[in-house]
């Protein structure tokens, strides 16, 4: 974790925690590294915009309220706040971790053991949040840090403050692009169902190393969110199911956090991280030893050595010892600070006054903020096996057109063969198309004329497309010449049907699949999924559809078996 020196304009303390150095900056403010009284390294997130509006700061201490509350050993609570001040502030743990996001940049996604103890720490700290009637509304990447394998979410609070400040400040946007739920990007909720879908989205960027939505113009982010199904090609198979599940796009459909937790195994024993600081370190001292690295607990003791009567001026630092929470750590040799006997700390009494909440015209689903709500009934959530009945929906449709292109190959072996051709030119073509138009939208957003473009531009790629296909045809033929070579070979017996329809129609069907399953036809394969989801919005649906390409298929097996096949045109006589 980055730390730097304080700027000239920076404050030096925010009530009664001093301010040794900076630790980042963002849109609501300036976070900073400091010591609180009771000798505990804090983070203080300093907010650029005061809370003016009564109404509001009585909302915003109320919530903050609730937060100080909050305990879970993935959680980086909040431990103190002044909301009448000037500038308004926001004190925390300070975890020496890394950010998730900066951690994939650097090493790359995600195993699938380090995925699992990320996502059940996650779970963990949102269960524990919702069953405190809080939620976080922006949970990302980079508002969680990792040490020692251990997630912590933090920022809890920040977004209760872009909320409240978006009272009185137009055109902020409360959370990140790319992951939000459906709802925050229409503002139709804010129930702790947002959160889930956030736990999944978080879960899919660090188990494949990208965001679920892709990137670009946020306007191009938010319209995938609402119309389009994440990405999770390469998401390890135990946890897809679970991250699909989380990611519906009904709110009410979603699983709650402790059910993902109990999914996963449940709640493990891990230890809060604290970071001990002596209240009088001086920031030249902190900055000079680089002391705060991702362990668990450090404690700085005793002031630099006098540089005459030392090789170096780091040297007690790479002294320093590690010891788990609620321990202190020893040096080596022996140091005999000076006696220190710290004033006791005694915060001024606090006695919020009552709050009664304004209206709300919120759905209901915001009722499930209330941990004693029959909404938050487990019978009431979808268990995360609901979700895969859409996996298996397209699974069985796509054997079932399989099963078609090898029947209709059967009857007439040519046209089956040159059908399948043209299927995978026109799909290449197809998801082409829609990359181009995926990256136009990125980069200048949605236009009224994209359509038009997007026909306009249909016979180029059409001419791509097959181009494309026709160089990987040799690759191809020899991946369906073995299977087909298999079948002429051992000449099954089969009624109705003879050794060269039976090759035919192999042959088809594994180069047609093969040709599906390349790395350029993800797009074609993204499309074909969209359009029969989208066709099939019901579970009637979707058995409707499956029935009518196997009754189709069938009958075409009848057919080919009461009838000998048609090799036209290569059987037609010459004129």
């Amino acid at each position: 974790m980055p730390v730097t020196p304080l700027r000239a304009a920076d404050p030096t303390r925010m009530g009664p925690h001093r301010l040794l150095a900076r630790l980042g900056q963002g849109g609501m403010g300036t976070v900073f590294l400091g010591v609180s009284p009771d000798e505990r390294a804090v983070a203080v997130k300093v907010l650029r915009d005061g809370v003016a509006d009564p109404q509001v700061r009585r909302r915003f201490r109320h919530e903050l309220d609730a937060l100080r509350r909050v305990r879970g050993p993935h959680l980086v609570e909040v431990l103190d706040a002044d909301v009448d001040a000037d500038t308004p502030y926001l004190v925390t743990r300070f975890v020496p971790g890394r950010r998730l996001d900066d951690l994939v940049a650097r090493s790359g996604p995600l195993s699938a053991r380090e995925l699992q103890q990320l996502a059940r720490g996650l779970a963990d700290a949102l269960a524990a949040l919702h069953g405190a009637g809080v939620v976080h509304r922006d949970l990302t990447p980079g508002n969680v840090l990792v040490l020692d394998g251990q997630p912590y979410v933090i920022d809890l609070g920040l977004a209760t403050a872009a909320d409240v400040t978006a009272l009185t400040h137009s055109g902020l946007v409360i959370g990140t692009p790319g992951y939000l739920a459906p709802e925050q990007v229409t503002g139709s909720s804010r129930c702790p169902a947002v959160d889930v879908h956030a736990w999944g989205a978080t879960v899919a960027f660090a188990g494949t190393g990208r965001p679920p939505y892709g990137t670009g113009r946020p306007e191009a982010v938010l319209y995938r969110i609402v119309h389009e199904a994440p990405d999770l090609d390469g998401l390890c198979p135990p946890l897809e199911q679970l991250v699909i599940a989380a990611m519906d796009p009904d709110p009410h459909r979603r699983p709650l956090a402790r059910t993902l937790l109990t999914e996963l195994g449940g709640a493990r024993v891990a230890e809060p991280v604290t970071v001990h600081l002596p209240r009088d370190v001086d920031a030249t001292t902190l900055l000079a030893g680089g002391v705060l690295q991702p362990h668990h607990t450090r404690l700085l003791t005793g002031p630099l050595r006098d540089p005459d009567t030392t090789p170096s001026a780091r040297e007690p630092f790479r002294r320093l010892v590690t010891a788990t929470s609620g321990r202190r750590a020893t040096v080596s040799p022996p140091y005999d600070p000076p006696p220190y006997d710290p004033p006791p700390y005694d915060p001024p009494p606090y006695d919020p006054p009552p709050y009664d909440p304004p209206p709300s015209d919120l759905p209901p689903c915001d009722d499930r903020l209330a941990p004693d709500e029959s909404s938050w009934d487990e019978d009431r959530a979808v268990p995360p096996r609901n979700r895969p009945a859409r996996s298996l929906q397209v699974s069985a449709t796509c054997t079932a057109a399989l099963a078609l292109v090898a029947t209709g190959t059967l009857v007439a072996p040519v046209i089956g063969a040159t059908t399948a051709l043209l299927l995978l030119v026109a799909l290449r073509a197809a998801g082409r198309s829609s990359e181009r138009l995926r990256d136009r939208r990125e980069r200048r957003g949605g236009r009224r004329r994209d359509p038009m473009v997007a026909t306009l531009g249909a016979p180029w790629q059409l001419v791509l497309g097959a181009g494309d296909t026709l160089l990987s045809l040799p690759l191809l033929l020899a991946v369906a010449a073995v299977p087909a070579g298999a079948v002429w070979l051992l000449d099954p017996a089969v009624d109705g049907l003879e050794r060269p329809e039976l090759a035919a129609a192999t042959a088809t069907v594994v180069g047609l699949a093969a040709g599906l399953r390349r790395q350029v036809h993800r797009p074609s394969r993204r499309l074909l999924r969209s359009a029969l989801l989208n066709a099939t919005p019901g579970p009637a649906s979707a058995v409707a559809v499956l029935l009518s390409v196997t009754a189709v298929a069938v009958l075409l097996l009848a057919a080919a078996e009461g009838t000998a096949p048609s090799f036209w045109p290569a059987d037609q006589p010459r004129p």
